[in-house]
């Protein structure tokens, strides 16, 4: 996931008032994945598991990740996707979904396994425009987010949630684009190279 440059309100916010909205946006992530039905959906394909900014408690804006560990992606798993895909996009709160095939000659990137992946636009009951991911895959340990979220939580501690939930607010504020970011590279510049601003961010990703 990256951070996006689309949030819901402007300006400099508080640490304490920052962890107030990633608390409020964690649980209007819950409240969207029960109100589409995605434990039932997702659960016939295999062992969904929340990945990213909302599994590590480090939303600034309402964006969830999930990764299904498939046992195999077949022809017959692409089909079982697409008709959850069809299922999700007609949801009276669903705006649009996107399949996209990612394996054999359509994955471009060896850093990844093969995967099937869902993009979803949706409203959440509160009214705030949600974006989902939601990956596909049968090889769990070639897949760095499921790596991410066993492996992260352990390292961070509360200082390091606050600066994280900061420079991430102050990537998405830009209106140039130039904060959309993987959201990891935020998470590495805080834990290996002790960034605290978004300025200290820059210039640890811009480190040749």
């Amino acid at each position: 996931m990256s951070v996006s440059a689309s949030v819901g309100s402007g300006g400099e916010l508080s640490d304490e008032r920052l962890a107030a909205r990633q608390a409020e946006l964690q649980a209007e992530a819950d409240a969207v994945s029960a109100d589409l039905g995605l434990a039932r959906l997702l659960s016939e394909q295999g062992e969904a598991v929340r990945v990213g900014s909302a599994a590590l408690g480090l939303m600034v804006v309402p964006d969830l990740d999930i990764t299904v560990i498939c046992p195999e992606l077949t022809d017959r798993t692409k089909r079982a996707v697409a008709g959850i895909g069809a299922e999700l996009a007609v949801h009276d709160r669903v705006r649009q979904v996107c399949f996209r095939d990612d394996t054999g000659r359509w994955n471009t990137d060896p850093g990844y396994p093969d995967g099937l992946y869902l993009n979803v636009d949706c409203r959440s009951e509160a009214g705030r425009e949600w974006t989902l991911d939601i990956w596909f895959v049968d090889e769990p340990d070639r897949q760095p987010d499921l790596a991410h979220v066993r492996t992260l939580p352990p390292r961070l501690t509360d200082a390091h949630r606050a600066r994280i939930l900061r420079i991430k607010q102050a990537l998405a504020l830009r209106p140039d684009g130039s904060g959309r970011v993987p959201s990891y590279e935020v998470y590495r510049a805080v834990l290996e190279g002790g960034a605290t601003t978004a300025d200290e961010f820059d210039r640890w990703y811009a480190r040749p």
